[in-house]
């Protein structure tokens, strides 16, 4: 009997606990079966297929305004999170009656972002700014959205959304405070590191289209520093300017201070008319060492704000205006798209939500380091487009068998290579590596050979306007120590070579160089500083380009700049011909390349600078490298600094012993 009553429990139980899981499962989201074309290209349904779907992970939308209520994703909302960090007022008022009292963290309106810059100020008949936000909303669709109706889907549906809303141009872009800073780059910098704690990604789908521009970036900076600080990965759009020619070295992303900063990921943009597989580069998609991967930007379908039009997909490409109208005909038109690297970098957003589902999911006890996340990037992603042998196109392979391209990085983001290399990272990495060693930073004056730990970021400009005699001039040059992480690299594809011949072609006649230098590495160039040296992740050159004539400046457009290692080239500055004459004073820029990715640092260096065909003569000086180094490991392997202690303790045991003896 006793037995009887126990079985009829056990059945009791079983029966409530397989309700319990149906009606769990019930309330699930279906793993889409019809589905845009550029998911099949980033492997995302791999992820669904395995139950990764973004759950469990926190992706911030930095950008304009974000329709929290739209049917797409307002379910993937966190609206105690979202935040308003720009000011929704038109310029002149703003400067006159809201500059003085400009609080540091402004709270938003939770009902919708945009409401609050349609209804806030309704008189303002003068204020554009309301009418172009919805490039945020366009964006969280391309990470989250997800529509059975219209099938469309974003990478990561199930992911949890903050929308941060910044100031673009449209609004108070162009509002200064008194000391003449720009209140939108303070407003930046305050969404970059807004709850990086609770923040896994954030989506950066925006900046400058000139190159050379490093005005107030200062409080940017101290954001991608909080960032990196705690793990939150920073995704930058590589921009927009590559077939234009009315930016000033704007299609070179190595030259923008977001896309080229060690602390983020540049990310570029793959497919157009004639490769709707998104096997190649768009042609809009900006180039340049800094580039770490792709990921389709061409007709993304997407959300759009719903008070506009008849349907909810986006349609036309996204054009700042003052006179704002939406254009084209195709209003509610489901098959119409989202285009621009402001698509492509959500869309990778989406695909690393995957992959930190799957981490979390697989190793709940660990904090998974952003410099993971780049290893595995490099490890792991598609390689595209092999044949071309353009130099903003074609791929090199390094000394440790990593290949790279300016147009590419490290190839496009593949959510399968991803989640492979995490549930199986034997098979994939060539060993049990689910994390990395503390990066260690190493900067090295070109003239003076002097090596220091600390790790130095220079942005700044002096521009000269010959035409107004006006000129101003930014820098900022601030030691930041305690930087976190790195790691080893293994080349997916074995030793695959993808090295184009003939790529730096030799100069031309109107070519000439204006500066050249090359220092040797060895084991006591870090010894002596005790600097533990570890393979290769980012290398940053700063240098200064001084005009010989302040009268006439010299065009920038002009300076081609090639940085080598032990024979193996990267070209850190593009000349670029094409784009509008701009005269400088001088530069002072610090050039990111992952070329170098999982290389030795030992060996020679060179520097070589040229003059590309400019009348206007200039000088390089204050040149120096930064290093930065750290090794892929398995988290239960001793970090470096902890060898040092092991053996430290094994000697003092040794010598206790012989003193007893």
């Amino acid at each position: 009997m006793a037995f009887l009553k126990s079985f009829c429990r056990f059945c009791i139980f079983s029966a409530l606990l397989f309700l319990f899981s149906f009606s769990i499962y019930a309330d699930e989201r279906a793993i889409p079966t019809e589905y845009p074309s550029f998911l099949d290209a980033v492997n995302a349904p791999y992820a669904w297929s395995l139950g990764f779907t973004g759950k469990n992970v926190v992706v911030g939308v930095v950008d304009d305004s974000v329709e929290m209520n739209h049917p797409f994703y307002s379910s993937n909302i966190d609206r105690s999170l979202a935040y308003n960090t720009g000011i929704v007022y038109n310029a002149e008022r703003f400067k006159q009656e809201y500059l003085p009292t400009l609080p540091t963290q402004s709270a938003t309106n939770t009902s919708a972002i945009w409401d609050q810059a349609l209804v806030l100020y309704p008189d303002m008949s003068d204020s554009i700014f309301s009418k172009n936000d919805h490039h945020g909303t366009c964006v969280t669709g391309c990470i989250a959205a997800y529509d059975v109706e219209t099938h469309t889907y974003g990478p990561a549906y199930d992911v949890t959304i903050v929308p941060i809303r910044v100031d673009f141009r449209c609004q108070t872009f162009h509002a200064t405070f008194e000391n003449g800073s720009s209140v939108a780059s303070y407003t930046f910098g305050q969404a970059i590191a807004y709850k990086n704690s609770v923040i896994d990604i954030k989506n950066n789908s925006y900046g400058t289209s000139t190159g050379y521009s490093g005005k107030d970036v200062e409080a940017q900076l101290a954001g991608f520093v909080d960032a990196r600080a705690n793990n939150t990965i920073l995704l930058f759009a590589a921009g927009n300017e590559r077939n234009k020619n009315i930016y000033t070295n704007g299609k070179d992303c190595t030259k923008k201070v977001y896309a080229s900063h060690p602390f983020t990921i540049a990310v570029a943009s793959t497919g157009h008319k004639n490769a709707p597989d998104y096997t190649q580069f768009s042609k809009f998609s900006n180039y340049g060492s800094c580039v770490f991967t792709c990921a389709p930007g061409y007709k993304i379908q997407t959300s759009d704000r719903d008070d506009v039009r008849t349907g909810n997909v986006f349609t036309y490409e996204c054009e700042y205006v003052e006179d704002f109208e939406y254009q084209g005909n195709d209003y509610g038109n489901m098959d119409s798209s989202f285009n621009g690297t402001s698509g492509a970098s959500p869309v990778a957003a989406g695909v690393l939500a995957l992959a930190l589902d799957a981490y979390k999911t697989t190793y709940p006890d660990q904090v998974c380091d952003v410099r993971f996340i780049k290893h595995l990037l490099v490890r792991t992603s598609t390689k595209i487009d092999l044949e071309e042998t353009d130099r903003r196109v074609a791929w090199t392979t390094n000394a440790a068998g990593v290949s790279f391209s300016p147009s590419y990085g490290f190839g496009q983001i593949n959510a399968k290579g991803l989640i492979d290399a995490i549930l199986d990272p034997e098979s994939v990495l060539g060993g049990n590596f689910d994390t990395v060693t503390p990066q260690t930073v190493a900067s090295i004056n070109w003239s003076t050979m002097e090596v220091s730990p600390n790790e130095s970021i220079a942005y700044g400009s002096t521009h000269h306007d010959n035409s107004s005699g006006l000129s101003f001039a930014t820098t900022f040059d601030e030691p930041q120590n305690d930087i976190l992480s790195a790691a080893v690299e293994y080349q997916s594809g074995g030793t695959a070579d993808y090295v184009t011949p003939n790529v730096f072609q030799p100069l031309a006649a109107d070519e000439t160089l204006v500066y050249s230098d090359t220092i040797t590495i060895s084991d006591e160039t870090f010894l002596n500083s005790g600097i533990v040296k570890q393979d290769l992740e980012e290398v940053t050159v700063t240098l200064t380009a001084a005009a010989d004539n302040l009268e006439t400046g010299f065009d920038s457009r002009y300076m081609e700049i090639i940085l080598d290692h032990n024979g193996l080239q990267s070209i850190l500055a593009f000349s670029d011909t094409t784009s509008p004459k701009e005269n400088h004073d001088s530069i002072t820029w610090t050039f990111t390349s992952n070329a170098f990715w999982g290389e030795d640092p030992l060996g020679d260096w060179t520097l070589s600078v040229f003059n590309v065909g400019a009348d206007e003569p200039f000088s390089i000086s204050n040149v120096y490298s930064t290093f930065y180094m750290g090794e892929m490991r398995s988290s239960a392997v001793p970090e470096p600094s902890t060898w040092g202690l092991l053996l430290l303790s094994v000697a003092g045991l040794f010598l206790r012993k012989r003193v007893r003896n």
